[in-house]
């Protein structure tokens, strides 16, 4: 019952500043401008010709369908790391606006950087990626970096209880292995791709303290 006060107590105070309700208005605005551009650019990657990088680690190990495992952990990830931030508003838009970042910077890479999926890589299957931006097919170039590895992390950034944060640590490091194991990512993909969610954390959080 607290929780729940907490949380109505802290939506509230916020939403009767008007600065943060146009902060609303133009977040969501940009996020579905975004996605439809997002969409629409991933079809262009996924048939554009690029290189195979060589990759070592690649090269050593079988690759294994870890589908199922990569989808409940990233998702339940998503969903309980959203639940624990839901009463701290300002938190809720750091780690969307990071989110956006990130997908900017994806779009950058993307571009600049572009691969043919990696040798025996076994697809991903995610039924919510399928259905929505990767246009109900399965999305082999969409590289570097990991956008799984570096969304999870935002979690670990933003949780601030330390038994909390090191089991969202441990689940990142697992998806990112499974990852790797899957041949779904170069490893370069999933290894730079905390780097890119910490700058975009980072960013959000000085947007959001000036905004």
């Amino acid at each position: 019952m607290n929780s729940i006060n907490e949380f109505i107590n802290n939506w509230k105070s916020e939403l009767t500043g008007r600065k943060f309700t146009v902060k609303i208005f133009v977040t969501i605005s940009i996020l579905v401008i975004g996605l439809i551009y997002l969409t629409k650019f991933l079809t262009f990657i996924e048939y554009r010709p690029g290189i195979v990088l060589p990759d070592p680690v690649l090269d050593n190990i079988k690759s294994y369908d870890l589908s199922f495992f990569i989808f409940v952990f990233t998702y339940g990830t998503v969903l309980s790391g959203s639940l624990l931030l839901i009463d701290n508003p300002r938190m809720v838009f750091t780690v969307l606006h990071s989110y956006m970042i990130i997908l900017i910077f994806r779009v950058i890479c993307l571009y600049l950087v572009p691969l043919e999926a990696p040798k025996n890589i076994i697809p991903l299957h995610d039924a919510i990626l399928e259905s929505s931006f990767y246009s109900g097919r399965l999305n082999l170039k969409d590289l570097f970096f990991s956008g799984h590895t570096a969304a999870l992390c935002l979690f670990y950034f933003a949780i601030e209880k330390k038994t909390l944060k090191y089991l969202f640590l441990l689940i990142v490091i697992s998806v990112g292995l499974a990852i790797i194991l899957q041949h779904v990512h170069y490893t370069i993909d999933v290894v730079l791709a905390p780097l890119f969610a910490w700058i975009s954390y980072k960013l959000a959080t000085y947007i959001n303290h000036r905004f």
